[in-house]
């Protein structure tokens, strides 16, 4: 679990299964245009149930973070979701950055918050040297939340990624630890 000033980004519980799809229902339009196809039982109340059963056996491998941000305020209400995957260690030291927001709470600096707390964690807790995101060209909420956050960017990546039913570009942006030590 991650706190910061106004959030909780924490790993779901079987008890949250309902608000998850609450969130991913309310959102559906929002999320769609840059997110992949939901696989047909995506929403169903048992795929969740078992994707709660798996997340706490990789974080405990620290070979992943899929979390869901909570406002303090509202502690039982899901924001948006955040995770650190593809954690790969020996020469390489890093892990993919992925999030989203709801609709109804962009712009308000969550993200920012979040990203930047993800990025500490992945630095302090894991040591690694370097966490790398991506978002599509037109996305520029996300291209701002990276930049408030440190991030460079490295280049463009064509047809990068399947989403929504299209192969999308992106741009490809990392931050890098600079304290990182052996």
């Amino acid at each position: 679990m991650i706190e910061t000033d106004r959030l909780v980004i924490r790993l779901a519980e079987v008890a949250d299964v309902p608000e998850i799809i609450r969130f991913y229902r309310e959102n559906s339009e929002h999320l769609q245009p840059f997110s992949p196809t939901y696989t047909a039982d995506f929403l169903d109340e048992a795929t969740w149930i078992e994707q709660v059963h798996n997340r706490a056996p990789e974080l405990a491998a620290s070979a992943g973070f899929r979390a869901f941000l909570f406002v303090r305020t509202a502690p039982k209400r899901i924001i948006g979701n955040l995770n650190l995957t593809q954690v790969h260690r020996g020469a390489f030291q890093s892990c993919v950055l992925g999030y989203n927001l709801a609709a109804a709470e962009q712009g308000m600096g969550y993200m920012t918050e979040a990203v930047r707390s993800a990025v500490a964690f992945a630095f302090g807790v894991w040591k690694l040297h370097r966490v790398a995101a991506s978002y599509m060209p037109r996305n520029v909420r996300s291209a701002a939340v990276l930049e408030r956050c440190g991030f460079k960017v490295e280049g463009d990546a064509p047809v990068y990624l399947l989403i929504n039913g299209q192969w999308e570009d992106h741009v490809l942006a990392a931050i890098t630890n600079p304290a990182w030590t052996a």
